[in-house]
C-alpha cells in the first residue's frame, strides 16, 4: 500500500514539473486544425489579398499564352471586360469548336478557360491601354501575342471597389514579356508610356 502511494506521488510530482507527450500533441493538432480552418478565409476577408490573388491569376495567364503563342507560332489574346470584371483567353480559330461540336457530360463545359473567369469579390478593373491609345475604363481590351510572343506595352489596372485608393497595376514590355506589378494604397497608377520598348510596334 505505501509503494502505491508512494509511486502515485512520484507520478504526481512528475506531472507539476510539465505536460506528458500526449498533452503536447492534442495541444498542437488543436492549433493545426483551427490554422485548416482559418487560414482558406482569410484570403477572402482581407480586401488586398484579392487584390493579389486577382492580379496573379492574370499574371499566370499572361505569361501561359504568351509561352503557347511561341509554341504554337500562333497569335494568341486576352480579352478583359473592364464593365464586368472578367478575363477570358481568346483561343485560335482552329481551337475554337461550335457549341454544337463540343461534346458535353452533365451540362458541364469541357474547358473553363475559354469561358470567363470574374475577377475576386470587390475587384475591378481600373483601366487598360497602351501608348497610341492610352488609358481606357469602360468596354472591351484585349492584349495579343504574336507567333512570336511580341506584344506592345500595356498597361493593365486592378483596383478595390469599395476602395479604389487600393490599385495593383501591370505594366507589360511587349517584346521581352516582363510584367512589372506595381502596388498602392494611395491610388496611384502606372500609365501607357509613350517612349518605352514596344512603342514602335
Amino acid at each position: 500500500m505505501v509503494d502505491r502511494q508512494d509511486s502515485a506521488q512520484a507520478r504526481g510530482e512528475h506531472r507539476e514539473g510539465g505536460f506528458t507527450l500526449i498533452e503536447v500533441l492534442v495541444a498542437v493538432a488543436l492549433v493545426a486544425l483551427s490554422l485548416a480552418i482559418v487560414a482558406p478565409n482569410l484570403h477572402g476577408l482581407v480586401p488586398s489579398a484579392r487584390l493579389d490573388g486577382s492580379g496573379k491569376k492574370i499574371l499566370s495567364w499572361l505569361q501561359t499564352i504568351r509561352s503557347e503563342a511561341r509554341i504554337q507560332a500562333k497569335r494568341m489574346e486576352m480579352e478583359f471586360d473592364l464593365d464586368k470584371a472578367r478575363y477570358r483567353i481568346i483561343w485560335p480559330p482552329e481551337e475554337r469548336l461550335t457549341s454544337d461540336q463540343i461534346v458535353y457530360r452533365d451540362d458541364e463545359v469541357a474547358d473553363e478557360s475559354k469561358d470567363w473567369i470574374d475577377l475576386e469579390t470587390d475587384v475591378v478593373f481600373a483601366g487598360a491601354g497602351d501608348p497610341s491609345t492610352g488609358l481606357v475604363e469602360k468596354g472591351l481590351y484585349r492584349v495579343s501575342y504574336d507567333e512570336y510572343g511580341a506584344t506592345a506595352d500595356q498597361v493593365l489596372i486592378l483596383s478595390l471597389a469599395s476602395d479604389p485608393d487600393f490599385v495593383w497595376s501591370m505594366a507589360i514590355r511587349g517584346l521581352t514579356g516582363k510584367v512589372d506589378t506595381m502596388k498602392s494604397e494611395s491610388g496611384e497608377r502606372v500609365f501607357p508610356d509613350r517612349v518605352s520598348e514596344g512603342a514602335f510596334r
